[in-house]
């Protein structure tokens, strides 16, 4: 290569010293050349004016020197962009300019006199592509306008070396240059050099059945572009970090049987690129691959390339719009797009998105076999049971379960240093907050325990045997620990839902119009994920307007009372407070439940539930006790290793002694 790289940068020098005479700047700088090319010495340069004479023997001494570095080990650049340009149907004097410029970025020898011939001022970049490819200066200007195929190509492209000279404009990119100087067989093999193949899917199709129909409808999709070549698909996934983006791409290609093909990710040196070269590179691999019908391309990080949310005085390059909205509706090869948020990226881009799904974390049932499929493969513990157990209370991203069972295999720990190890990334990933895990009772739904003015056995049944999950809302008060959010979850598994719970800290945001976006956030996801959505503390939420000090209090409770009027599934509010919730609650609860004090026929159940302490025949005077209450007491009797029933029993006074209000009232049992 050595060789061949002299042998280019002598036949550059040659030729310049055929245009130019002894006199000329050319030939001032000449000997120069020639002695940074080859040990040779270059013939001394008269004191006086140069003549024909010196002149004679400097080009005879370039012409021995040009054949001595011919050698026999032949251009592999020329022979890959002769293979490029048939590809791409370019013609001759295209593919010798993309050649010149593939030797500029690649060979240093040459890159330095193309760059030593431009700082004398005698020749220009035009004059010596046409003197390298044998064409004529018009013919150059003309292949290197911006809508010529070189440049429409993504071939050549505006960002290349940072030159301080700015004489040399185009560049080819880095990865592609690169790719240029590899030893192929045929272009096929240059292209899977340049975008090699994804890596195959760990995931399963059914691993992603939570997102519905909107799967199947990008499948079908796909399929469609690929058989019928249509230009301009653009598939966008967007959603936390860790949801399975990438991953699901993997899969999708491989469903409709397709090769994914990661664009951008890295440049020659395995450094980040610029936007320039991802954008480049697109473009390249769209028209070399557009040939073929069974090509995906991937392009992560999509804010990366189309941000908006940053002031364009920060960005480090400018794209722009024109041309990125031409590529993303003319591309020839399905592109699919993943990012982190579409809150950074320009809505004219989004626009042009073909289709799109919010990537979100997997339901339980779903999370379940993903959680067990995950522990096969690493087998990280030997109590599976318990690991998937974990999966029921835990909600963490899949790429974090994985990633933590890997660490723990590698440890050779167990459940332990596996919930310990995901624990710290979850949160990490949360912002330095441990995000809390699903709620989970210690203790059963007990029907018998429930004292409330309407009758929950009753009304189970009735919704149960609706055809499908209707559209009704709950609003369920009364003292702590009465088991309102608890009769919420049991009601979701009797209607077969999954549980959304939000508490007001979920929700509330010190930012202007933060607080309405979550709330907007929280009832499209339950209507996304086909569940049961439960607020707890709904007074924080729902607040009466006429009490309100500011105009986002105000705004907040019109947002929750606008979602609750349209929410198509049931939802769960439940509060203490019921008399500071706003009048306008009123009509939009379909059902207005208020759960009470534990009756005294009820006390002896809640204690065999809770103790195995026999029962003390004092517990029926105490009154203002709920379930809640016996199952704080349970746990802190377990904390100091106690069980007698008199312990237990002073225990319960503390906690009824610590209430106000009235003494229990009578309702329904059940």
């Amino acid at each position: 290569m050595m060789t061949c790289e002299k042998h280019l940068a002598l036949g550059l020098v040659a030729t310049l010293a055929e245009r130019f005479g002894p006199g000329s700047k050319i030939a001032k700088e000449l000997p120069g050349w020639i002695e940074y090319l080859t040990d040779a010495e270059c013939p001394e340069r008269p004191r006086t004016r140069p003549g024909a004479a010196w002149w004679g023997r400097v080009r005879d001494l370039l012409d021995d020197l040009c054949k001595e570095a011919a050698g026999d080990d032949g251009n592999v650049v020329r022979t890959n962009a002769t293979r490029i340009g048939q590809h791409f149907g370019l013609t001759g004097i295209e593919v010798r300019i993309l050649e010149f410029f593939a030797d500029y970025r690649t060979f240093d020898m040459f890159a330095h006199v193309v760059d030593q011939a431009l700082e004398t001022r005698e020749v220009t970049l035009p004059f010596l592509i046409a003197q390298f490819s044998g064409a004529e200066q018009g013919e150059v200007r003309a292949a290197l306008r911006p809508d010529a195929r070189l440049k429409a190509s993504g071939l050549l492209q505006n960002e290349g070396r940072n030159w301080p000279s700015q004489r040399v404009p185009y560049a080819v990119s880095p990865r592609l240059a690169d790719a240029m100087l590899a030893d192929v067989d045929d272009i096929e093999d240059l292209v899977a050099l340049l975008f090699p193949p994804a890596a195959s899917p760990d995931a399963e199709w059914q691993d992603f059945e939570g997102m519905g129909k909107s799967a199947d409808l990008m499948r079908k999709l796909l399929t469609k572009a690929l058989a019928n070549g249509t230009p301009g698909v653009n598939i966008l996934l967007y959603g936390a970090p860790g949801t399975g983006k990438t991953e699901f791409c993997k899969v999708l290609a491989r469903e409709v049987g397709a090769s994914l093909r990661a664009v951008g990710e890295a440049d020659d040196s395995g450094d980040e690129p610029s936007r320039g070269e991802r954008l480049a590179e697109l473009g390249i691999a769209g028209r070399m691959l557009s040939a073929r019908c069974d090509a995906v391309l991937l392009l992560d990080e999509m804010e990366d390339l189309f941000g908006g949310g940053m002031p364009q005085s920060f960005r480090p390059e400018r794209i722009s719009k024109v041309f990125a909205n031409r590529l993303l509706e003319t591309n020839p090869v399905p592109i699919l797009w993943t990012t982190n948020s579409m809150d950074s990226c320009d809505p004219a881009f989004l626009r042009r998105m073909t289709f799109s799904v919010e990537m979100r974390t997997p339901s339980e049932q779903v999370r379940k076999r993903i959680w067990q499929r995950l522990a096969e493969r690493h087998q990280p513990v030997a109590e599976p049971g318990a690991l998937i157990a974990l999966a029921g209370i835990h909600d963490h991203p899949p790429a974090l379960v994985s990633d933590a069972m890997r660490v723990a295999r590698n440890c050779g720990g167990g459940v332990e240093t596996f919930t310990q190890v995901l624990g710290a990334s979850a949160k990490l990933t949360n912002g330095g907050i441990a995000p809390p895990p699903q709620h989970h009772s210690e203790v059963a739904w007990e029907p018998a325990l429930a004292n409330t003015d309407t009758c929950l056995p009753l009304l189970q049944s009735r919704l149960r045997g609706a055809p499908q999950a209707l559209r009704i809302s709950f609003c369920l008060d009364g003292p702590a620990g009465t088991g309102k959010s608890a009769w919420a979850r049991h009601l979701a598994r009797q209607l077969g839902l999954s549980v959304h719970q939000k508490r007001a800290s979920d929700l509330l945001s010190m930012w202007v119009g933060g607080s309405e976006k979550a709330i907007a956030r929280a009832f499209a996801d339950a209507r996304a994920d086909g569940a049961l959505l439960i607020f707890d503390e709904a007074d924080s939420l729902l607040a009466d307007r006429r009490n309100a000090g500011h105009q986002w209090e105000v705004s907040q409770v019109n947002e929750m009372l606008t979602w609750m009027e349209s929410h198509p599934l049931p939802f769960v509010c439940t509060t203490n407070l019921v008399e500071k919730l706003d009048p306008a609650t009123q009509r939009r609860f379909t059902f207005r439940i208020r759960f009470d004090w534990l009756r005294e026929d009820q006390l002896p159940l809640a204690w065999s539930t809770h103790f195995a302490a026999p029962l003390h025949a004092d517990v029926m005077s105490i009154d203002r006790l709920a379930p809640g209450d016996f199952a704080n007491v349970a746990r802190r009797m377990r904390a100091l290793g106690q069980d007698d029933p008199a312990a237990i029993l002073g225990e319960l006074r503390r906690e009824s002694e610590a209430k106000e209000g009235k003494a229990r009232p009578i309702g329904f049992g059940r």
